[in-house]
């Protein structure tokens, strides 16, 4: 009765008719009394029992099974999960109960995979606590349906019931948590794991040891990785493409392209997604030689015509930055799709071009293209960087007409869009109507406070990321410690960073300190920043003597500011903005002479000052 009481519930909020369909089946199941007690309660919700008719066809067709053997309902409840037909699921579900009961332990397993696929965990768990007999393929269905639906803690309630109830996990059993610790980073959790393959001996299976090795990457414990990798006995192409991978999506391109040699040398054949991973590795101009290398090795390997290899190689010829290249070998691609458009665009504002990147924005439209979030996400950094408020708008409707509102990328991209165009109200408005907020979500937000000068609201907008549970990440500690300084709150910066290492374990970077240092200097305190820059052991770096340069500039100490300079020339910051700004100050001293040296040694090294600009949206 416990399954007619969700049959009921969940056809409640569908329809009169399916309310019908599952009483008719209640009442082949149970006693007419309770039918009749349910059948009035259609009437009390103004159902009429007039097109019973109707329904006694369907229960008569479902009926029909009544001779069948109880194994074809598998084949029935596979169909109801390849199509995701919740309709029919539920009446099978009733059919199970009437002619089954509580045997056949796999026609029971595939019901679970039924609530497991259509998202009704609810009835999933139920159905599982139900069961009388269960086995490791119901463990494994319902660990998959949890970690499908991001219900990380459940699934690993119900793995630790494996044991529990005497038997042992499988390879598809410990992949599946590997998936959903790595979710999460639970890298302790990733580590027991581990162990409890190795003393099950399913170091032997390629599928668990590759899915750890994944793991371990994503986490970033690279080194783990490389010992889980080195246990696997036989290694195959999945095991090195996932090795290749999470080298290079970590940025260990060396490393990456080792293990890709290594690869060769022991004989194995690439794939497409060994040439996919492989090219990822390739990110810096210095790297435009072995792409080359690369693409002829993919040509005469046969899979340069493959789509997927082509959009890795305009990935790559465009960080690389060889646009020209990338823009040929788009139009040579066979049957190029949404990612090799978007690759395209992606390129063109990574290297500046944002008018490019516009123009075949449209040109994709023209083609009767339809763009996708990563489509959004792209185009919306190229009118944030033009500052093309009323195009961003345009692109937002867009967005809206195609479905994307709510999704979390794009979301986030047009709160950066907003801030960047300079309408601050559009991106609160955006990000108070999400539905779901991620780290990148507050970090933009916090950014586009500080960008407009709100620095108290970017410090309230910091505490509730830490009440919802996000944890801040390195750049999320930058952002708010540039609020800071930008907004004069220099004691809550230092409060802030002082806890970031020791209460967060968030190592910082040359960044944050440059940031510290500016924040002081902001503030006129000049000598704090200095002691400062010693304490903390960064005298080697002259990315935080520029930023006490620029201090110096604005008060106008002449003496910290000559030594900032050139301890930042000395360690190799021959940039123009430490001439610009050491030129300056003596220009405000009076110190024509010394301010003419200064500049003809920047037109000596053939440095100059970039020019600025300004311009209107018309």
């Amino acid at each position: 009765m416990v399954v007619i009481r969700f049959l009921f519930e969940l056809a409640y909020h569908w329809n009169i008719i399916l309310n019908q369909n599952v009483y008719c089946a209640s009442s082949m199941c149970f006693h007419h009394s309770k039918f009749s007690s349910k059948m009035a309660t259609l009437m009390r919700l103004g159902s009429s029992p007039g097109c019973l008719n109707f329904n006694r066809l369907k229960i008569q067709r479902i009926s029909s099974l009544v001779s069948v053997h109880p194994g074809k309902f598998c084949d029935a409840l596979q169909e109801c999960t390849d199509t995701r037909d919740i309709k029919r699921g539920l009446q099978f579900h009733c059919q199970v109960i009437k002619l089954v009961g509580t045997g056949w332990l796999s026609l029971w397993n595939k019901l679970l995979n039924v609530y497991s696929r259509c998202g009704l965990m609810t009835y999933l768990f139920r159905v599982f606590n139900s069961m009388s007999e269960r086995d490791i393929v119901s463990f494994n269905t319902v660990i998959s349906g949890y970690t499908q639906r991001g219900l990380y803690s459940e699934a690993l309630v119900v793995y630790s019931q494996i044991r529990t109830s005497g038997m042992v996990p499988n390879s598809i059993s410990l992949s599946t948590m590997l998936k959903a610790c790595a979710s999460v980073t639970a890298i302790e959790r990733i580590q027991q794991l581990h162990a409890e393959g190795l003393k099950c001996g399913l170091n032997l299976d390629k599928f668990v040891m590759s899915s750890l090795v994944d793991c371990y990457f994503k986490c970033k414990r690279l080194d783990e990785a490389r010992v889980a990798f080195d246990e696997i006995d036989l290694l195959d192409i999945v095991s090195w493409n996932i090795m290749i991978a999470g080298y290079a999506s970590n940025d260990c391109h060396e490393q990456a392209l080792e293990t890709f040699m290594h690869m060769l040398q022991a004989g194995m054949s690439c794939d497409s997604f060994t040439m996919t991973s492989i090219l990822g590795a390739c990110v810096q101009p210095n790297h435009l030689k072995l792409g080359k290398q690369l693409h002829a090795f993919a040509m005469k390997a046969g899979l340069a015509s493959e789509t997927p290899i082509g959009n890795a190689l305009i990935t790559m010829y465009s960080k690389c930055r060889d646009m020209n290249h990338a823009s040929e070998l788009f139009f040579r691609i066979y049957s190029a799709n949404i990612i090799s458009y978007t690759a395209l665009i992606a390129g063109f504002i990574e290297n500046g071009m944002n008018e490019d990147a516009v123009l075949f924005y449209h040109h994709m439209l023209d083609q009767g293209v339809k763009e996708n979030e990563y489509t959004f996400a792209s185009i919306l950094k190229s009118f944030s960087s033009l500052s093309s408020l009323q195009q961003g708008r345009q692109v937002h409707a867009r967005i809206v007409k195609s479905g994307f509102e709510s999704d979390l990328l794009v979301e986030n991209a047009l709160i950066d869009a907003y801030s960047k165009c300079g309408s601050i109200m559009d991106a609160q408005t955006v990000f108070v109507g999400m539905i779901n907020h991620d780290k990148v979500s507050y970090t933009t937000m916090i950014g586009a406070l500080a960008q407009h000068g709100m620095g108290k609201e970017a410090l309230e907008l910091f505490e509730a990321m830490k009440v919802k549970g996000l944890h801040a990440d390195d750049v999320t500690y930058l952002t708010i410690l540039s609020a800071c300084s930008h907004s004069g709150l220099v004691d809550k910066g230092l409060q802030i960073f002082q806890s970031m290492s020791k209460l967060h374990s968030v190592k910082p970077r040359r960044e944050h300190y440059a940031c510290i240092v500016d924040m002081l200097g902001r503030s006129g305190r000049l000598g704090e920043a200095e002691k400062f820059i010693k304490n903390v052991s960064v005298e080697s770096d002259a990315y935080v003597w520029e930023a006490l340069l620029g201090a110096c500039r604005i008060h106008g100490d002449m003496e910290l500011g000559i030594r900032s300079a050139k301890k930042a020339v000395e360690l190799g910051q021959e940039k123009d903005a430490v001439h610009v700004l050491l030129s300056s100050i003596y220009a405000e001293k009076g110190m024509w002479e010394e301010k003419c040296k200064v500049r003809r040694k920047l037109e000596g090294n053939a440095l100059r000052k970039e020019p600025g600009s300004s311009w209107l949206e018309v």
